[in-house]
């Protein structure tokens, strides 16, 4: 009786857990002191209105006030997505094309050949629903995905990070980094 007991409460807790997984989004476009404690990663909302973009800002740190994990190798990252998705460089991109896929390269399933299309700017990007100094957009989780390469010091982490909103919102960390998908996922890029 009491391991039947256990058993049941085990499957509560589980469900409880997978629940709180699959929670709405954080919401976008705010600087979080602290970073994050919970291994979730919050999911896109799917009542959110697809017409506006998941700003993402640069903002200057001194030296000792982030996490200065490098990127990793090549082939270490791949993580899981929930769906398989695709994407491709307009000719806007391609000085910047190596960095693009090696962000891309975070993501399982993430292949390049068509679907959305992924523009560079020369400027910050203003069309992205507020924010200041805005270096990256995904626009209706997918549709279509602006980067600012110049405006951060690791372009390989900003488009492992708008790749990443085809699926996601950001995470409660400050900075973004590559320690995890929450990480990468963090509503600012810290330069």
């Amino acid at each position: 009786m009491i391991s039947k007991l256990i058993f049941r409460y085990g499957l509560i807790a589980a469900a409880v857990s997978a629940m709180a997984f699959l929670g709405p989004a954080t919401q976008a476009g705010v600087v979080f002191e602290g970073q994050a404690t919970s291994a979730a990663l919050p999911m896109a909302n799917p009542q959110a209105d697809a017409s506006l973009g998941h700003p993402t800002s640069v903002i200057d740190v001194q030296p000792g006030q982030r996490d200065t994990a490098a990127e990793p190798a090549a082939g270490i990252l791949a993580w899981p997505a929930p769906t398989r998705r695709s994407f491709h460089l307009t000719s806007s991109c391609q000085p910047y094309a190596a960095t693009i896929r090696r962000g891309a390269a975070a993501w399982s399933g993430l292949t390049e050949g068509a679907g959305t299309p992924v523009e560079c700017t020369n400027s910050y990007i203003t069309n992205c629903g507020g924010g200041s100094r805005v270096v990256g957009c995904n626009w209706g989780r997918g549709q279509r995905i602006a980067l600012f390469m110049r405006g951060v010091g690791d372009g390989a982490l900003l488009a492992a990070h708008e790749f990443g909103h085809n699926w996601y919102g950001h995470s409660t960390y400050r900075c973004a980094g590559w320690g995890s998908p929450q990480e990468v996922m963090a509503p600012s890029i810290c330069n």
